[in-house]
């Protein structure tokens, strides 16, 4: 069974025409390639490890400390792990303790593997490590005890209220849980340990800044806007800093550049509202503003001009939130953390969902890296451009062999190959008799709804007979939309808001917005409707029209 007959249940009779195409040509296979092997979210590793326990538990570690900044990469965590260290061996030990620990519990829970194998429980562990080691070091944290068993505690609680809460807001919101769990159990504790007598746990007061500052200066404007990247791991060194950006673009490029935008953004939104300078070059006013820029600029929608735009809307809204949260949170004692992050990208999502559908969100299960994201919408965009094209032209009566026209001559000789070898007696066209026989040859069996069905897609003119460009323009075409199938599916799916299987006229015209085609003319709707009988439009049938038309 194809890839797009196991998305809806119901395998529809007769077979499909691309499963029949199938059958008489192999499609071409393309994917989206990383500089380097080390690049990207190494999915192949996630599989060569999965029967070795030991490497298989420390890929997945990993993988959760690079996922606090949507960062799918074992390399990439390993490296912002020696940041942290350079910065405070005894961060980087917290942190390690409370992935270990998240990501065991998972385990223990015995939660979705591919969930757990790819660090999604194990972010917020690693968050719990980085503020209560960060917290304690301002205290009577460094080399407490105490300070080990509170984060073994935390990060443990953090894996269940993931699950539990996770499932909740996806369900019930459609909203990603991110790091909310984290955000809970830390805020309990700071509580707790501020307002609760108790002679075990010292918050003490942060450091001063290194560097005091009262004016507006370059080279430290500069110095903020990398800091603000190293705070996501509440690292305010600029080596570190440099590391985990090096780190971040080791995974991804592109989300790395857009992490930079929403700093930038942070910062100098913090300089319009006047924020010390000193929190400013720390890079305090930096992270939110990165993190909110990822999310909605790569992870959760396709990088693409829409999406940078509001990405960088985003960004400018949780500075603002992050601004608001400080004179609540100040008083009380409290960090903002990462809650305007939160704020702002909920902000976002809930915006965007309500009246801007054309930017289409990436389906949850095949969340990856924001090149891999856009790899599949200009896939979608190219093969919904060309199904546009062809549309118009079988209005009119053109059917383009714009394919068959611009295939090199080696394929075309292999098409060459396959066609004469159908055509038994030679006469330069085929007709019913020897699809039919090739068909049996083959060791394919097929009924004669689906032989005439074949035979009439390809035979493009109605002359009873297909020559040799229509038989190589169908088997092109299907050719192409087969090895951009999977890619072309995934982008297509949460358009599909109902999970009915049909493309109905609403969500057809959210697609071709979405890759800047302008909505269905009544007349293409006419002509479409003519087309398909007046029956609904299902998955198989759209992927039919994308052949034949």
């Amino acid at each position: 069974m194809s890839q797009t007959s196991e998305i809806y249940q119901d395998k529809p009779q007769p077979l499909p025409l691309h499963e029949l195409l199938s059958r008489l040509l192999k499609s071409e296979k393309t994917s989206h390639r990383h500089p380097l092997p080390i690049m990207g979210t190494l999915q192949d590793l996630n599989q060569a490890w999965e029967r070795r326990p030991l490497l298989d538990f420390i890929n997945t570690s990993l993988r959760g400390i690079g996922q606090v900044a949507f960062a799918n990469n074992p390399i990439t965590g390993l490296l912002i792990t020696l940041a942290v260290f350079l910065q405070s061996p005894w961060v980087a030990l917290m942190l390690v303790v409370g992935v270990v620990v998240a990501t065991w519990t998972a385990y223990l829970m015995d939660l979705d593997r591919p969930s757990i194998r790819n660090g999604i429980f194990g972010l917020n562990g690693a968050l719990v490590g980085l503020a209560l080691g960060t917290f304690g070091t301002w205290g009577n944290g460094t080399g407490n005890l105490l300070w080990v068993l509170a984060v073994i505690i935390c990060a443990a609680l953090s894996t269940v209220l993931m699950q539990y809460i996770g499932l909740w807001m996806a369900v019930y919101l459609g909203l990603p849980s991110m790091g909310v769990p984290f955000h809970i159990v830390t805020y309990s504790f700071l509580v707790i340990a501020l307002y609760v007598p108790q002679p075990f746990f010292e918050l003490g007061t942060p450091p001063p800044f290194p560097n005091p500052a009262e004016s507006l200066d370059g080279v430290s404007v500069l110095s903020g806007l990398i800091t603000g990247i190293g705070q996501i791991f509440f690292s305010g060194s600029l080596v570190s800093a440099l590391l985990i950006i090096i780190a971040l673009a080791l995974c991804s490029p592109m989300g790395a550049l857009v992490a930079v935008l929403g700093s930038v953004i942070g910062l100098f939104t913090g300089i319009v509202l006047g924020v010390n300078f000193n929190v400013l070059y720390a890079g305090l006013w930096g992270y939110n503003s990165a993190l909110t820029a990822i999310a909605i600029g790569g992870i959760f929608y396709t990088p693409n001009r829409r999406s940078l735009l509001f990405a960088s809307g985003g960004a400018f809204g949780s500075a603002l939130i992050a601004w608001v949260l400080s004179l609540v949170m100040t008083p009380l004692k409290l960090p903002i953390l990462a809650m305007s992050f939160h704020l702002g990208t909920y902000a976002c999502f809930v915006i965007l969902q309500r009246s801007l559908s054309s930017l289409v969100p990436v389906a949850p299960y095949s969340i990856a890296s924001p090149e891999e994201h856009r790899f599949r919408y200009l896939t979608a965009k190219e093969v919904i451009s060309a199904f546009r094209r062809q549309l118009q032209g079988a209005m009119v009566g053109q059917h383009h062999k714009v394919l068959f026209d611009k295939a090199p001559q080696e394929l075309k000789g292999d098409l060459r190959y396959i066609f004469d070898a159908i055509d038994r007696d030679q006469s330069g066209s085929l007709s019913l008799t020897e699809l039919s026989y090739h068909f049996q040859q083959a060791g394919h069996s097929i009924s004669d709804d689906e032989l005439n069905f074949v035979f009439s897609s390809m035979d493009v003119d109605n002359s009873g007979e297909i020559d040799f460009e229509e038989f190589g323009e169908l088997l092109l075409r299907h050719r192409r939309l087969m090895s951009r199938l999977n890619e072309f599916a995934t982008y297509f799916i949460p358009i599909d808001k109902n999970k009915n299987g049909v493309v109905e006229l609403d969500e057809m015209n959210v697609v071709l917005a979405s890759v800047d085609q302008p909505p269905l003319s009544e007349d293409e709707v006419t002509f479409l409707q003519q087309r398909i009988g007046g029956k609904e439009l299902n998955w198989e049938g759209f992927i039919e029209l994308l052949l034949v038309i």
